[in-house]
């Protein structure tokens, strides 16, 4: 992540918790995220050199005006102005970073074999949120292949209690020579 993408999302975020307006703010930006990620057009307008300042502002105005809060709008006309359009994913992923952190919480993928209940699944929660002493914004997700078990994905690191993993683990200690 660029150093600019970073001072940019700190500037949006200072902005956004005085003007108490920080989950709007977050939740226009997680879907900006979204059309980032699934529209190539899109994707494409933030990269094109040919577009005039002008031409850029009016596109985003057409597209977000009345849609996003009016903080966001001023500050993606201020990047465009700026030049700094196409670093908006980066920005939108720094800004997520210091949102998380500011509301200590904590986004976790998490993986299992088989389809798990309402009930197990906030026992997990809860679980996941007393470790890590942070709120937790959980995804599930099945993977067959772990055959049993569940893995976590959270703070860059993976947690892997899936059996067919905690076989291998099994399996390499006891054909490691011993000493």
């Amino acid at each position: 992540m660029s150093q600019s993408a970073h001072r940019y999302a700190q500037a949006l975020f200072d902005l956004s918790r005085e003007e108490n307006n920080l989950q709007p703010v977050q939740d226009a930006l997680i879907h900006m995220g979204s059309l980032i990620l699934d529209l190539e057009d899109f994707q494409l307008f933030l990269k094109n050199p040919l577009l005039s300042v002008e031409e850029r502002g009016g596109i985003l105005k057409a597209l977000f005006e009345g849609k996003v809060p009016d903080l966001v709008l001023r500050f993606l006309l201020f990047i465009t102005y700026k030049n700094r359009l196409s670093i908006l994913q980066e920005i939108i992923e720094a800004f997520d970073v210091l949102y998380l952190s500011g509301t200590h919480q904590l986004r976790a993928l998490i993986q299992t074999a088989f389809p798990v209940n309402d009930e197990d699944k906030i026992f997990i929660s809860r679980c996941l949120q007393d470790t890590f002493g942070q709120h937790m914004i959980p995804r599930w997700d099945m993977d067959p292949s772990l055959v049993g078990g569940f893995r976590i994905y959270a703070q860059g690191r993976v947690y892997d209690y899936g059996f067919k993993s905690q076989l291998n683990h099994f399996l390499q200690q006891t054909t490691s020579p011993v000493c």
